[in-house]
């Protein structure tokens, strides 16, 4: 428990949103280096009825489900620094309250990012949802997000066990939302491609770098 355990998982998206949670039982950094580029759904996520499945294919990405709530995310290994967090129940850093538990894991990439440059602001509030925020993930806002001009950088969704919580951290590193406004074409919320294309922004840093300044914010344990 004195220092973080950090592992880089080379993995197809699917497998990496399948790891199970009884393998960590200390603080642990994975940072994922995804293998293929994955439309990921929400647990139990509505509007499968008028996702474009054929265009997904067409454009050679993949689909699948993972086992937090929330809105679809488009995973991009050139586009996105993914990072997951898993914080055990016996650590100082386990928070019950699943309203508060991801805002210190969002002031961790607010420093590393303001030591980049990257002037962003952290949302504390409470979870901001919408019928287009339930299909988009990025569309909505959840406690510890990071924004530039009420566009989102930083989405973080939660795993929960009785061992402690999964943080799944995904950084933008080039916002292109043309994927998810095709995939999603059919659907009847009004104006969903204006909401998709404001949803995000570039967070203006190189992934690398991003990662050396997040694991270099990380508090002692």
């Amino acid at each position: 428990m004195n220092t973080w355990t950090i592992e880089t998982k080379y993995s197809e998206t699917a497998l990496a949103h399948e790891a199970n949670l009884d393998e960590w039982r200390k603080p642990t950094v994975w940072v994922i280096e995804p293998k293929d580029s994955c439309l990921v759904l929400g647990k139990s996520q509505r509007g499968r009825d008028f996702l474009n499945s054929s265009y997904l294919e067409e454009q050679n990405i993949n689909l699948t489900v993972r086992q937090s709530g929330g809105g679809s995310v488009l995973v991009s290994p050139d586009d996105m620094l993914w990072v997951d967090i898993f914080i055990p129940k016996e650590s100082k850093f386990w928070i019950a309250d699943i309203a508060k538990a991801s805002i210190w894991i969002g002031r961790i990439w607010h420093d590393a990012l303001e030591r980049l440059g990257i002037e962003c602001s952290l949302f504390d509030e409470s979870f901001s949802r919408s019928e287009a925020s339930d299909l988009i993930c990025f569309i909505g806002r959840a406690p510890g997000e990071l924004f530039i001009d009420n566009r989102k950088i930083l989405g973080i969704s939660q795993r929960r066990s009785k061992f402690g919580t999964r943080f799944q951290c995904a950084l933008i590193i080039n916002w292109k939302p043309e994927h998810m406004i095709a995939a999603y074409a059919s659907s009847p919320i009004p104006n969903l491609d204006k909401l998709i294309s404001r949803a995000g922004i570039g967070s203006g840093c190189q992934k690398q770098s991003a990662l050396n300044a997040f694991l270099s914010a990380l508090p002692s344990l």
